[in-house]
C-alpha cells in the first residue's frame, strides 16, 4: 500500500505563520479579508497576497478562503507599515 503524496502546505503551522481568512458575497465580492492595510483596497490585497504567496492559499467552502503564509514570505508581501512618529 503506498503512502498518501507529502504536500508542504498542509504541514504543521507553525507558531510565525500569518493566517489570513478571506470571505466573498455571493457575487463573489470580496466581503471581508484579515490584515488589511489602510491604504489598499480588499481587491488589492488580495491581488497582492495571490501574487506572492498563492500556493498557501486554501479555498474553502461557503464563500471563504485561508492563507497560511509564512512570516518570511508575508513580510515580502505587505507593505511597509508607516509609523506614527515617521509622520512627523
Amino acid at each position: 500500500m503506498q503512502g498518501l503524496p507529502f504536500h508542504p502546505k498542509k504541514a504543521e503551522t507553525k507558531a510565525s505563520d500569518v493566517l489570513i481568512h478571506v470571505r466573498y458575497t455571493p457575487s463573489a465580492e470580496i466581503f471581508f479579508i484579515d490584515a488589511l492595510p489602510a491604504h489598499l483596497t480588499p481587491r488589492e490585497w488580495l491581488d497582492r497576497l495571490l501574487a506572492g504567496a498563492s500556493d498557501y492559499y486554501q479555498v474553502l467552502a461557503g464563500g471563504r478562503g485561508f492563507f497560511r503564509i509564512p512570516r518570511k514570505i508575508f513580510d515580502v508581501i505587505s507593505p511597509p507599515v508607516a509609523s506614527a512618529q515617521a509622520a512627523e
